[in-house]
C-alpha cells in the first residue's frame, strides 16, 4: 500500500503561477488608466478648491483678489491687488496635468463673491478634459468633457 503525502506539486503551483500572472498582465492596463483619470480629477479640483477659497476669502477680508495661472498651466496662485502673491497659495498640478486654456485678463473676485471676467479653465491630461466655469455671479462649477 502506497502513502501519499497530501500537498500541492511543482506542476499544480507552475500553473497557478501561470494564471496569476495572465490575471496581473491583462489588469495592468486598467490600473494605469484609473491612475490618469484619478490625476486629472485630482487637478480639477485642485483648481475648483482654490477658486472656492478665492472667492470665500475675498468675501471674508472685504477685498479683491486676482487668481494667476503661469503661462505653462502647471501652477496658480492668488495675488493681493497690490501685487503682492500669496505665497501658501501657490498649487502645482499633478504631473501630466496642466490648465490647457484660462482666461487671457485674470480673474478676480470681489468683497460681494462676483467674479469678473466670467472664466472657464480647461483642466487637461491623458485622460481627457475638465473644465471649471467660474459665472460672473461667483458660482464655481465643474464639467467633465467626453
Amino acid at each position: 500500500m502506497e502513502r501519499r503525502e497530501a500537498g500541492i506539486g511543482l506542476v499544480e503551483i507552475l500553473v497557478i503561477l501561470g494564471l496569476l500572472g495572465i490575471m496581473a498582465g491583462s489588469a495592468a492596463p486598467g490600473i494605469h488608466r484609473i491612475s490618469r483619470e484619478w490625476a486629472l480629477l485630482g487637478g480639477a479640483r485642485v483648481v475648483e478648491s482654490s477658486l472656492f477659497w478665492g472667492r470665500t476669502h475675498a468675501i471674508a477680508a472685504n477685498d479683491s483678489l486676482t487668481f494667476i495661472v503661469d503661462d505653462n498651466g502647471r501652477q496658480f496662485y492668488w495675488q493681493q491687488p497690490d501685487g503682492t502673491r500669496y505665497d501658501a497659495s501657490v498649487r502645482r498640478m499633478p504631473a501630466g496635468i496642466r490648465i490647457s486654456s484660462s482666461p487671457r485678463k485674470p480673474l478676480r473676485f470681489y468683497p460681494r463673491g462676483n467674479a469678473v471676467p466670467a472664466a472657464t479653465f480647461v483642466v487637461e491630461g491623458e485622460a481627457g478634459i475638465y473644465r471649471v466655469v467660474v459665472s460672473a455671479q461667483g458660482r464655481i462649477r465643474m464639467q467633465r468633457d467626453k
